[in-house]
């Protein structure tokens, strides 16, 4: 049981990994990043509750704490997480930032060791050095990066945004069915990104160059399905048999995910660093796993 949820979550990170994909299709398509980031949040709270609708309609019933906790998860692990880390690529680069951000493990490491008593063993320890190096080299900071400190700053909290994210999933709302996880923090986002949307942006000119092009449409579409519903469902299902500690060590191959996806889609090219690092990720999961 626990290979197969070790499973789920290494097939989440792949989809996660693939946003790079949409990002370079959809871009300088007439909407700017953070347009597209809200939209594709918008369709995917719409897709998630037909998901819920069509497989069991009964786990939309929700008390009001668990809202609460999904309602947080929305605001902060998901528009919190995006936001912070634009501004962290924006002053300190993807490299950099791709690094602050899968600091990630330690904190959910640490919240679980210290509140929820689980055992920290050497060979975790050993996995959560090798993941952290690891992602440090594929996310190319070996190259150089831009050492500014509110893009440090702003890394450290999207990193908190991330492990937030996955420690209410975890431990607030383990109890919960996975598409009431599921539903719920999409929907949240989805209202917060059609808010800004409808009050900082041209809703109208979104809708219409959206419309106005199917096969754009229909990316948007797939950007949602893939980079959201299908992993935060099989994330969820795989944290019902899978303790936090491993979980979150396991989503980190989204980096090496994203680099796998440019060497063969886009021809981009990886250093010797970044081999090294895709190592060091592969050995500490399968130390998890």
């Amino acid at each position: 049981m626990k290979r197969k949820a070790a499973f789920l979550v290494l097939l989440a990170a792949v989809l996660w990994g693939s946003n790079g994909i949409f990002v370079k299709i959809l871009s300088g398509k007439d909407l700017s990043g953070l347009e597209m980031t809200c939209s594709r949040l918008v369709i995917s709270a719409v897709l998630d509750g037909i998901f819920v609708y069509i497989k069991d309609k009964r786990c939309f019933q929700i008390d009001r704490e668990a809202f609460f906790y999904s309602f947080s998860i929305g605001l902060i692990g998901i528009c919190g997480f995006l936001i912070l880390y634009n501004i962290c690529i924006g002053r300190v680069g993807m490299g950099v930032a791709g690094v602050l951000i899968y600091l990630m493990p330690v904190f959910v490491t640490a919240y679980s060791v210290l509140f929820k008593k689980e055992r920290l063993t050497s060979v975790k320890i050993l996995a959560l050095v090798l993941n952290l190096v690891g992602c440090a080299l594929v996310s190319g900071i070996a190259s150089g990066g831009n050492f500014d400190l509110l893009g440090i700053v702003t890394g450290v909290l999207t990193a908190l945004c991330y492990a937030f994210n996955n420690i209410v999933l975890g431990d607030k709302l383990k109890d919960h069915p996975a598409l009431t996880k599921l539903f719920y923090p999409a929907f949240s986002a989805g209202i917060i990104s059609l808010t800004y949307l409808l009050l900082k942006s041209d809703i109208g000119r979104i809708v219409s160059v959206m419309t106005g092009d199917p096969k754009l449409l229909l990316m948007y579409f797939l950007w949602a399905v893939c980079c959201s519903l299908l992993p935060y469902y099989l994330f969820n299902v795989a944290l019902s048999s899978l303790d936090l500690m491993s979980a979150s060590l396991l989503s980190t191959f989204e980096p090496v995910a994203a680099v796998l996806f440019g060497i063969f889609l886009f021809q981009e090219k990886i250093d010797l660093f970044g081999m090294i690092g895709v190592l060091f990720v592969l050995i500490s999961l399968i130390l998890v796993g």
